[in-house]
Parts: structure tokens; C-alpha cells; sequence
């Protein structure tokens, strides 16, 4: 049994808890593929269950999600931004997620406080709000005022929360590995890789020493920019469970009918978000992944506040570069060109039909690159864009999926506060200053010093290499791989085949000896009977039942 790989009855309890989920809202088929249908008495627990009717896969996929708590519902946020894997209907749906956990009570707040800095909490905070501002899965905030007398939010991390959360990600990475062997329908999905950068986010957002680094480079990044508010820090309050950064006192991007009073109105507020996350984009390579409503505040004198520092992305200069020549194909209609930046991206799979990606490519091109920028809708050219992607099986880096995500939130912010407000006109400055800095002399200096450094390092390492392969040759020692597709299920099968074969002998032979004792009048009797013959039949038949059983189980007959 697989299960094997897992650790402790408590975590192969909660497993059965996962699967018994799954299957409760119409999701057996997994369970069946993953072939950990005997761990749980499947067919009895879905007669017991009420499996929604009339329901969407993946309505159904965000409610079991929901039900498995925190981890969980983290999980399908993280892969809200995954548009090049999933179908707008699911990507609705894991955008809908809402932690629902109940409210921590104020004891345990200040306790947590309390033990962090080994002082009483009024030491620290001599008013502190007992009842949170904000509540989510893994933190609370509350408002509080410092000794020397400035308002201050308090993020404090749920006590627990990683003894909660660390069996479900053992758990996740068990079964990303089944799904990655099992399915092949899905393994272009990279579950092993979704399931590690999962984590490493969540592992982030656990440390708020993590987040408190984000917002201090976000602050330094925007220190000469007066329409954009990042919250100062308070590093002497704040530690791997608690963070304390300014309190911005403002309002909602929501309250479209309090900004008149903050002087400001909806499509200049529409603008001043759009221009922050296209800086944080394009000029920083460092910005807000989850730029939503609720992490951004209107403030006096025409200025936005920046709230929450957990989901950030970051684009290396590498990556830019990259960007930089995929915008270049863009406006160039350089097809060729932009499917071999695709392939340095590893965006393509190992096979893939080029004429046929180079014809839906020309396609999609021709629908928005002959249309004026004003016409054009970021969330209808993204919706054609990773259509695409998904066609053709392509699998965008991780932070180049998170820039997509937070720059269509951003459109549809910009759109419901103003709906003349059009995100591609708007990012368009932006757009042709990246792509003149890729010719700029000094850039194209640092490209072409690159290249060269690494064409001189491999034209050095030729030599060694071909002394190594010839010497290899001369003793003999070349060895072939080949690695065959489903090599290692068909020996899984073979296996199982050989043993239930060697089980039938058994139980055939044990019969024949037992039949034959039974015949004999010598050895020891019970009422009559040979003790030995009972024996044998008794083991011949148990091992018979227990072979009829995995037969039936693995639906294989």
C-alpha cells in the first residue's frame, strides 16, 4: 500500500478524512486513480453521503477545498493565478475561496504577544483593540498604539496554525506524487512542481519576517513617489509570528462614496492603482500579487496606501529580458522568435506541434495587434492568451503567471471604478520603455558580454569533456540509458500479476495436500478429521478469500 510512505496514524486519519471529502462531492474518480480506494471504505461512506446535485466540477473542487481548511483554501488561492493551467470556470472558482475560520480570542492574541517579546503586552502597547480590523487563515490584525504614542496594526500569527497546516502539506506532496505517476491526463500540470512552489509560498507567508523584508524593499522602491503610502515598519515589534507596521487610516477602494471626501474621485483613484502595480511591474520587477480591493486604501491628498506584504513576486533581470523579447516578438509579429523565447522561458512541453503553435500564435495576433489599444480589454486578451497556453499544454513560470494575475485584478478594479479606465492603454508608457531599454547601448553590451562569457566557459570545458568520452570508450565503459514511458507500471503490474499468481498456486496446492491428508488415516484426529487437513484448508482458504478481494478491489477482473 502506498500509504506507507505516510508517517503516523494521525496523519493516515486525516488522508482518509481528504479522500472520504473528495469522494463526498463527486470526486471518487481521483480517489479510484490514485488507486487509494481500499484506505477508506469508499462505497459505505458515499452511501452515507450527500453528494451535491446539479453542481460544476469545479464548484464542487472549491467547496471540498473550503471543507479541508486552512491549507487547503490556500492551496486553490495560490492556484487562482495559474491561468495557464486552469479553465476560467475553475480560476473563478479558487478566486471565490474565503478563509472562514473563526475568530481568535483575545487571550490568545495577547499571549502570543506576550511570549514573542517577554513582556506585557500593555509594556508594548498601552491601547490595544481586542477586536481584529482583518481576519484570514493564517494571521489577525488589530489596532494598536505604541508608547510613544503612534497607531499601529498588529498582525499576529494564529497560535497553532503550523501543526494545523504541516500533516495536510505531507499529505499534499504524497499525493501529488500519485497523481504525477498515475494520471497521465494531468502530469503536464507538473504536480510535484506545483506542490513545491506551493509550499515555499506558504512557508513565506508563515513568516512574517519574510513579509516584513517585502515591505521594507516595497517602501525603499517608492520612498520618492508622494501619490503611493507604503506603512512604515516597526522591526523592534516584530518577529516570525508577529509583524507591527504604521496604520494607514483611510478608506476602502470599495467606498466609491467616500472618496469625494478624501478629494480624490473614482477614475483618478482607478489610475493611481493601475500606475502602482505597473511601477511595481515594469520599473521594480518587484510587486503585489494579490493587489485585491481589500489590500488597498484611499488616502488624503490624492495618495494610495499599500496593505499586505505576503504574496509578492519578483521578476529577476533575466527574467525581464525575457519579457522584454516576448514584447519585442509581439510588436515584431517575430513568431519563430517568440517560440524560441518560449523554450528559454521552458515554457514548452517536451513535444509539441510547432507548425500548429506558430498558426494559432499568427491567429491570436492578428485578433489584437490590428485593433486600436483603446478597444482591447486585458481580461478578454488574457482569456484568448492562456486559452492558447492551455491548447497547447505550455507552462508559464510561476511569477510570470502571478504578473498576469495581479495585472487583470488591477483591470477589473479599474473597471468597475471607472468604466472607461482601459489597462493596456495604460500600461503602454511602460511597455515602450522596456522595450527601448532592451536596445539601449548598455543593455545590449550586458547581453552580449553574457553570451560570450558563456560561449568561452563551454568552448573551455570541450577539451576535458571529449578526454572524459574518449577515455570511456577505450575501457569500455559507454553505458546506454534508455528510459522507457510507464516502464515502471508495467513492472508494478507484472509484480502484482506474479504474485497473485503465486498465491493461486498455493492455495491450489495446499487444497491438493490438504484433500490428500484428509485421505490418509495416519496423524493426529479432531472428531474424526485430520488436524492437519482442517489446517491446510483453513490457510487455503483464507488466502483464497484475501485474493478474491484485491481482485475485486482493483476492479480488474
Amino acid at each position: 500500500m502506498p500509504v506507507a510512505k505516510l508517517w503516523s496514524v494521525a496523519e493516515t486519519r486525516r488522508l482518509r478524512t481528504v479522500l472520504t471529502i473528495l469522494a463526498k462531492y463527486g470526486f471518487a474518480d481521483v480517489v479510484g486513480f490514485l488507486r487509494l480506494d481500499p484506505l477508506v471504505s469508499l462505497g459505505r461512506k458515499l452511501t452515507r453521503t450527500s453528494i451535491p446535485h446539479g453542481l460544476s466540477r469545479p464548484v464542487r473542487l472549491r467547496m471540498a477545498l473550503e471543507e479541508l481548511g486552512p491549507a487547503a483554501i490556500k492551496l486553490g488561492q495560490v492556484l487562482s493565478s495559474r491561468a495557464d493551467l486552469f479553465s476560467p470556470d475553475f480560476l473563478e472558482e479558487f478566486q471565490r475561496l474565503q478563509d472562514k475560520l473563526p475568530q481568535v480570542p483575545f487571550d490568545e492574541i495577547r499571549t502570543a504577544i506576550e511570549s514573542s517579546f517577554n513582556r506585557p503586552l500593555e509594556e508594548i502597547f498601552p491601547d490595544f483593540n481586542p477586536a481584529p480590523v482583518a481576519q484570514a487563515s493564517i494571521a489577525q490584525v488589530h489596532r494598536a498604539k505604541l508608547m510613544t504614542g503612534e497607531d499601529v496594526a498588529v498582525k499576529v500569527r494564529r497560535p497553532r496554525i503550523e501543526q494545523q497546516i504541516d500533516p495536510d502539506l505531507r499529505i499534499l506532496s504524497f499525493l501529488a506524487d500519485l497523481v504525477e505517476r498515475h494520471i497521465d491526463e494531468l502530469k503536464y500540470l507538473r504536480p510535484k512542481s506545483l506542490t513545491r512552489q506551493y509550499i515555499r509560498t506558504l512557508r513565506k507567508e508563515l513568516d512574517f519576517s519574510h513579509e516584513a523584508r517585502n515591505l521594507e524593499r516595497a517602501r525603499k522602491n517608492f520612498a520618492g513617489d508622494p501619490t503611493i503610502v507604503i506603512p512604515k515598519l516597526y522591526p523592534e515589534w516584530t518577529s516570525e509570528n508577529i509583524l507591527v507596521m504604521e496604520y494607514l487610516d483611510g478608506v476602502s477602494i470599495r467606498e466609491t462614496g467616500s472618496f469625494e471626501k478624501m478629494g480624490t474621485c473614482s477614475s483618478e483613484v482607478a489610475r493611481l492603482g493601475a500606475r502602482s502595480i505597473l511601477t511595481q511591474v515594469f520599473i521594480h520587477g518587484f510587486f503585489q500579487g494579490d493587489p485585491h480591493p481589500g489590500n488597498i486604501l484611499v488616502l488624503p491628498d490624492h495618495r494610495i496606501g499599500i496593505l499586505d506584504y505576503g504574496m509578492f513576486g519578483a521578476l529577476s533581470p533575466e527574467r525581464r529580458d525575457l519579457l522584454g523579447d516576448l514584447l519585442v516578438a509581439l510588436v515584431e509579429k517575430d513568431i519563430p522568435f517568440m517560440i524560441r523565447t518560449l523554450e528559454r522561458m521552458r515554457a514548452l512541453p517536451e513535444e509539441f506541434n510547432e507548425e500548429e503553435l506558430s498558426a494559432d500564435i499568427s491567429a491570436f495576433l492578428e485578433e489584437f495587434t490590428n485593433r486600436p489599444l483603446k478597444e482591447i480589454q486585458l481580461d478578454a486578451l488574457s482569456a484568448e492568451l492562456f486559452d492558447l497556453v492551455r491548447t497547447h499544454r505550455l507552462t508559464l513560470p510561476p511569477d510570470l503567471s502571478l504578473l498576469f494575475r495581479a495585472l487583470v485584478i488591477m483591470d477589473g478594479i479599474g473597471r468597475s471604478l471607472d468604466p472607461s479606465f482601459n489597462m493596456v492603454e495604460e500600461s503602454r508608457p511602460f511597455v515602450r520603455k522596456l522595450i527601448r531599454k532592451r536596445f539601449e547601448p548598455e543593455s545590449m553590451f550586458r547581453n552580449i558580454r553574457s553570451t560570450a562569457m558563456i560561449f568561452f566557459r563551454t568552448l573551455s570545458h570541450i577539451p576535458a569533456e571529449a578526454e572524459k568520452l574518449l577515455t570511456r570508450v577505450r575501457d569500455g565503459r559507454i553505458r546506454v540509458d534508455f528510459n522507457l514511458k510507464h516502464l515502471e507500471d508495467l513492472i508494478g503490474e507484472m509484480d502484482r500479476t506474479g504474485n497473485r499468481l503465486s498465491v493461486s498456486i498455493l492455495v491450489g496446492s495446499l487444497t491438493i495436500g490438504s484433500a490428500l491428508i484428509f485421505a490418509s488415516p495416519n496423524g493426529p484426529r479432531f472428531f474424526g478429521l485430520s488436524t492437519i487437513g482442517l489446517m491446510g484448508f483453513f490457510v487455503a482458504g483464507f488466502l483464497g478469500f484475501g485474493l478474491i478481494v484485491a481482485i475485486l478491489r482493483s476492479r480488474r477482473f
